[in-house]
Formats: structure tokens, C-alpha cells, sequence
């Protein structure tokens, strides 16, 4: 059921134009929504804030297709601004990483608050993303102590 998910986001970052937003996505902006791109050289981080639902992961999906990624290496998305993430969420990260794999890039998440990687681990997808080398110093993995 994933990969169907994964596949339907990776054919729509394909198809996306060059210089212009795909038919797909709402040309109004989501309020409380924000993706904003950062490149240097090799390394390019998006960062994203507010929720990943229904209505936002297309603005995601466009931000990627769209941008100019000729040289990048390593694709982070950072998750610090996102309070929560369901699985249509966690379907377009699926699908941003088949994408990123297509074009031999590395795909990071990094800063995702404990409760929106909670998501990623209830789920597996813990051991399918790498995370970024700041948040494993910074969060080092806790064990449950039973008393």
C-alpha cells in the first residue's frame, strides 16, 4: 500500500514543468504553511513549516520538481516547523525519496520534533530515512527503564 502512495508522488515530481507550477497544485497559498530552500553547493536543505496533510504535501511535491537541483548531493528536508505529520505526510517523503534516488542524491531528514519521528518509527520508516548528523548528536536514542 506504501509503494502505490510512493509511486503516485514520484510520477507527479516527474511530470512537474520546468518553470512553472504543475496544473495539480492549489495556486492559493495555505496559511500557517511554509517551504523554504536553501542551496550550498553539494548540500540543499528544505525546510518546512506547519502541518504535512491532504492540502500541503503538494506544495512540497512542487517546491522539489521545481527547483534547480543540478549538483546536489544531499537533499534534507528539515522538519523543525512541523508540529505533526500523517501519513499522506509520510507518503510524499516516500515519494520525494524514490525521487531523490532516481538522481543518485542523498535524502536527509533532520530536526523533526520527537513526536513527528514518533510517526516515523511506529511506522518503520525510521530505518528507511536517514537522519541528519546534528540531530543524532542532539537526540541521542533514549531506552525505556522498567521499574
Amino acid at each position: 500500500m506504501v509503494r502505490a502512495h510512493e509511486r503516485d508522488a514520484s510520477r507527479r515530481l516527474a511530470r512537474a514543468p520546468v518553470g512553472r507550477r504543475p496544473g495539480w497544485v492549489a495556486h492559493s497559498g495555505v496559511p500557517g504553511f511554509r517551504v523554504e530552500w536553501e542551496a550550498t553547493g553539494v548540500h540543499t536543505v528544505v525546510a518546512v513549516s506547519g502541518d504535512l496533510d491532504r492540502v500541503t504535501t503538494a506544495h512540497l511535491e512542487a517546491m522539489v520538481a521545481e527547483q534547480s537541483l543540478a549538483g546536489c548531493a544531499v537533499l534534507e528536508v528539515d522538519l523543525d516547523g512541523v508540529p505533526s505529520i500523517g501519513s499522506t505526510g509520510l507518503s510524499v517523503l516516500l515519494g520525494v525519496r524514490r525521487w531523490c534516488l532516481q538522481r543518485g542524491m542523498e535524502l536527509r531528514i533532520r530536526g523533526a520534533q520527537p513526536s513527528v519521528w514518533r510517526a516515523f518509527e511506529v511506522t518503520g520508516l525510521d530505518r528507511v530515512f536517514a537522519r541528519g548528523a546534528a540531530d543524532l548528536a542532539a537526540h541521542p536514542r533514549q531506552e525505556l527503564a522498567l521499574f
